[in-house]
């Protein structure tokens, strides 16, 4: 329940509720800075408070306006990146500060219960703080400069229930939300599409935001896509950052430009194997799935649309689809959409990462009975240009 709320009320309202908290987050930098230039609080918490409002409200105007215009103004799209990144950085080092003031603070309050004096209580806060904000910068100095350049090709072997023989071993190259236009375009896309050829997979699926918010980009960002190559073919879906580009215009796209990959939009396609094994996709509905009842009898009227017999692999950008897929008989489904988190404590391989707080099948491999559901980290960006303990992967499936 309180994931399908933050999921509805922050993530779906993305630009809002991320300028609110940059102007939160940009006061509480100041009125932190001031307090350990002084070695104490300078300024009375409720004008912090008043500004930090202030500041919120206007990050909630502008920041929105911002996504808006630079969908069709080049210097708006220029800085926007810069402008998501600097937020970003604000929310994330003011999260550090509130988090080990509270920590420190309470160290230092055990410590004056003991004894120590408050001018050296004090001292402990302020240096509690500096040190873990120099290790937040630090990390997100990492996760800016260098790890969004490190893709990891992961494997995987996905076991199908009554797998025919003839199609055990075949090979999926699953690549999602690729975000042309953040940050992965010219050499880096090009090298990208060298090494998913490189892996000689039998078939490549593309589940969605193939594109940002650029639509400036289709053209050279299509004819590169389309060197994808694939014995068994090349196939993709849309996803809602490709709908805020405009979901026509993409496929139009690549149907010029690329017209060695099928786009899936509400359709079926017999992959030519010696047994049945079929592929199906969905546009992403630009909203969360329980929201919208269309959008899941479009699924149903799918799974009812299946030509024949056999295993049958759904590509849909989002995967909270998965639990009504699963129960329509899909076998294997392929999603992206979380990035992973983007950002993730660096332990347990990522497990807690800002995904989880808006759903479960955040990233890697979920089943529900028989079907099975792989969530890939995705190779691009949403907004900042930053990843920390999620790279961006490729991920070849095995079929087993």
């Amino acid at each position: 329940m309180l994931r399908e709320i933050l999921r509805k009320q922050i993530f779906e309202r993305f630009p809002l509720v991320f300028g609110a908290a940059t102007g939160a987050a940009a006061a509480v930098l100041v009125g932190w800075l001031i307090a350990v230039r002084s070695g104490a609080a300078a300024i009375p918490v409720a004008t912090l408070v008043y500004v930090g409002l202030a500041a919120a409200a206007f990050g909630a105007w502008a920041i929105p306006r911002l996504t808006v215009v630079a969908r069709t103004n080049d210097f708006a799209s220029r800085v926007e990146g810069p402008v998501f990144a600097m937020g970003f950085v604000a929310i994330a080092l003011a999260a550090t500060v509130v988090g080990a003031t509270a920590a420190f603070g309470a160290i230092a309050a055990l410590l004056a219960a003991a004894g120590l004096s408050a001018d050296a209580g004090l001292t402990l806060l302020r240096a509690g703080t500096i040190f873990a904000v120099s290790v937040a910068g630090a990390t997100l100095v990492w996760g800016f400069r260098v790890e969004g350049r490190l893709v990891q090709m992961t494997f995987h072997r996905i076991g199908i229930a009554g797998l025919a023989p003839a199609l055990r071993g075949r090979r999926i190259a699953h690549l999602s939300d690729l975000h042309i236009g953040n940050g992965l375009d010219g050499w880096r896309l090009a090298a990208l599409i060298e090494r998913v050829n490189g892996l000689g997979a039998d078939l490549i699926a593309v589940t969605g935001d193939l594109f940002d918010n650029n639509a400036r980009v289709l053209p050279d960002g299509a004819h590169a896509l389309g060197a994808l190559r694939a014995p068994l073919g090349v196939y993709a879906v849309l996803g809602n950052h490709d709908l805020f580009v405009g979901a026509d215009a993409v496929a139009n796209a690549l149907a010029s430009h690329a017209p060695g990959i099928e786009v899936l939009r509400g359709r079926w396609v017999a992959i030519p194997t010696p047994e049945p094994l079929l592929v199906a996709g969905l546009d992403d509905p630009g909203h969360d799935w329980e929201d919208d009842a269309e959008s899941l009898a479009a699924l149903e009227k799918l799974a009812a649309a299946r030509p024949c017999e056999g295993p049958s692999i759904l590509l849909v950008h989002r995967p909270e689809a998965f639990p009504l897929a699963a129960a329509l008989g899909f076998s294997l489904v392929l999603s992206g959409h979380y990035h992973g988190g983007q950002v993730a404590i660096p332990l347990a391989g990522g497990r807690f990462n800002t995904a989880r707080l808006l759903t479960r099948f955040d990233r890697g491999l979920h089943r529900i009975g028989g079907a099975a559901l792989y969530v890939s980290r995705g190779l691009g960006f949403a907004g900042p240009r930053l990843r920390v303990a999620s790279r961006p992967e490729i991920a070849l499936l095995e079929l087993v």
